[in-house]
């Protein structure tokens, strides 16, 4: 069935099937059919004559005086409907096949088959090319969209997962050895005084659209980085790039004794001098990097990853990755179709599938959701007891325990630590009421943006907040939102969630970035505060020195309920034991380079074997 003839067969059944009882003739002009259509009568008689050979109608023109036209539905509205999804989604037509069922499906249990469909669609697959080479995919659904892969523009967790497979960094930070180590850079070090860091280059190391990566290419990407972008803040102290051979040396105005972890940042991601002064706008069209993964197709449906056969550090046994992007309420409503990857599509096996054959991988978000007040606009939350309030009457445990799902733990700061779990963050409606009294508080709303997938949380807020006389308006924000300081500075209030890469700095970032929700919220006074707390921390000569004067910040834009820490939540996946190298990157993701498929029977052999 082709999904067009599907789409008008359904517009047909919708708009007469209701004139009669379905497999009886329903009196319609050919007229009126034309209509529906959004045709001439003679390219209706041609659709129709279609729909007959597939069997879906019988069509019965009234012929001669006094004969009415008459058409007769013989397939039923679901099953068509379901199978044009399936067949759209089979071709990845995504974003048709749920407008399809956004459109047609009401009434029918069209929308959880075709989730049941997709977790069996979704995952891995091994096919061939046309010749005798199998090609190994992996297709996942994702419901955020994917804003940019301008590295120094990033800001969303998703987009930076995406930049690291096309691009590479200078250094890497590994989290679970906490200690930076080599990628395009082999070697480096610094001065005594933390003020001059030079980075040697890897020899051999080719862009995907063949130009050998050299030491200009890395001058070229820091000082575009420096003019004026989203992530400049981590180059502000840098005052001159210079390039010898193949090494490069940077030069600070103050201390950083932790700026090599600066260059772990996606941000920092190395680009090809030549391809875009050539042309940047095509550049971004197809762009070009160093990553284990090549850039294929990018459209409304479905983002596509190819194995960059020549990778340095080794070519990704996946050959493709195809993310496909669905709708925020479809995977709010269909969550467990999400979240577990079906990758092994044998019918047989499936039938008798049971729950203890599937493997999974849980790892705690080291981040959080929060809240953060505009303090630079007038309105309610500028007053200190209105959002002391406002803190007081969320109960994150209820919170928690309602909506349920990757939401684990109340959060009373930016990350979970070894108390976490045990820990109570205070709650108390009384109080809460008191200070609304004591801020005049005269129930004016008050506004939160937020994207579409924390639409839950937000309604949430916003009931618990009526309980309390306290009206919330939702605005959602799309993608590119985040990049309109005028669209940030008229919010009252923005829920998101931060997930931290990098630990240190990340949370630097969230203070420093231009367009950072918290950066264009803050307080000035606090913000420069804020700056001068870092600028100390980086010069520190230990860890635990820059953990205090990081807490310190927090301590205090949690005590003057800058922002509201709400959650923390975990990362799930489930998957057959015969895939292997899942692990979660520290953004939550997936990382694709390492997955690979165990082929045989049997019992796979531990991790690592």
């Amino acid at each position: 069935m082709q999904g067009v003839h599907a789409e008008r067969y359904l517009e047909l059944y919708s708009r007469f099937a209701e004139r009669g009882v379905f497999g009886a003739p329903i009196e319609a002009t050919l007229g009126e059919l034309a209509q529906a259509l959004y045709c001439t009568a003679r390219n209706a008689k041609l659709i129709l004559r279609r729909m007959e050979e597939e069997g879906w109608i019988h069509w019965r023109p009234g012929l001669g005086r006094g004969n009415r036209s008459h058409i007769v539905f013989r397939a039923e509205r679901e099953t068509v409907l379901l199978d044009a999804a399936k067949a759209f989604a089979g071709k990845e037509s995504y974003k048709q096949a749920f407008e399809l069922i956004l459109n047609h499906g009401e009434g029918t249990l069209a929308k959880d088959r075709f989730n049941e469909w997709l977790t069996r669609h979704f995952g891995y697959r091994s096919e061939g090319d046309g010749g005798e080479r199998q090609v190994d995919t992996l297709r996942l659904p994702v419901h955020v969209p994917l804003v940019t892969l301008d590295p120094a523009e990033v800001y969303y967790a998703f987009d930076a997962h995406i930049i690291r497979q096309l691009f590479d960094r200078l250094v890497r930070f590994d989290p679970a050895a906490d200690r930076v180590s080599p990628a395009l850079a082999h070697a480096w070090e610094c001065s005594a005084d933390a003020k001059r860091w030079q980075f040697h280059l890897r020899r051999g190391v080719f862009f995907h659209h063949g130009h050998e990566l050299d030491a200009e290419d890395v001058r070229f990407t820091l000082e575009r980085l420096r003019d004026d972008r989203s992530n400049s803040w981590l180059l502000r102290n840098v005052v001159a790039i210079e390039t010898a051979g193949r090494s490069v040396a940077i030069e600070l105005a103050k201390p950083n004794r932790i700026f090599h972890r600066f260059l772990c940042s996606t941000a920092a991601s190395i680009l090809p001098k030549d391809a875009i002064l050539l042309d940047e706008e095509a550049f971004w069209r197809q762009p070009s990097g160093t990553g284990p993964f090549r850039f294929a197709e990018w459209n409304e449906d479905r983002f596509t990853l190819k194995a960059n056969a020549d990778y340095y550090q080794g070519r990704a046994h996946l050959d493709g990755v195809v993310i496909a992007f669905v709708p925020a309420d479809q995977a709010a409503q269909s969550a467990h179709c999400w979240e577990r990857l079906a990758f092994d599509h044998d019918d047989k096996e499936r039938k008798g599938d049971s729950g203890d054959s599937w493997a999974e991988v849980e790892s705690l978000l080291q981040g959080c959701m929060l809240l953060t007040w505009n303090r630079r606009m007038d309105g309610p939350q500028r007053s200190p007891l209105f959002r002391k309030a406002i803190d007081l009457l969320l109960d994150r445990s209820r919170m928690v325990e309602e909506l349920g799902e990757e939401r684990i733990y109340a959060a009373r700061g930016f990350r979970p630590g070894a108390h976490t779990p045990l820990r109570h963050v205070r709650c108390d409606g009384e109080q809460a009421r008191g200070l609304l009294r004591d801020a005049a508080y005269g129930g004016e709303p008050f506004t939160i943006l937020t994207r579409p997938v924390h639409m839950l949380d937000a309604t949430w807020m916003q009931a618990r907040c009526a309980e309390f006389g306290v009206p919330v308006e939702i605005r959602l924000l799309d993608g590119h939102d985040h990049r309109d300081e005028e669209v940030l500075r008229e919010a009252d209030a923005i829920l998101y969630s931060l997930v931290f890469a990098e630990d240190e700095v990340c949370e630097i970032e969230t203070y420093e970035q231009r367009g950072s929700f918290l950066n264009a919220h803050m307080d000035p006074q606090l913000l420069d505060w804020a700056k001068e707390r870092i600028d100390l921390a980086v010069a520190s000569p230990t860890t635990e020195q820059r953990r205090f004067l990081l807490d310190e910040i927090e301590e205090r834009v949690r005590e003057e309920t800058q922002v509201l820490f709400l959650l923390h939540k975990k990362s799930h996946k489930a998957y057959k034991p015969s895939l292997r190298g899942i692990a979660l990157s520290p953004l939550g993701w997936i990382d694709f380079k390492d997955v690979w498929v165990q082929s045989g029977e049997g019992e796979a052999p531990p991790e690592g074997a």
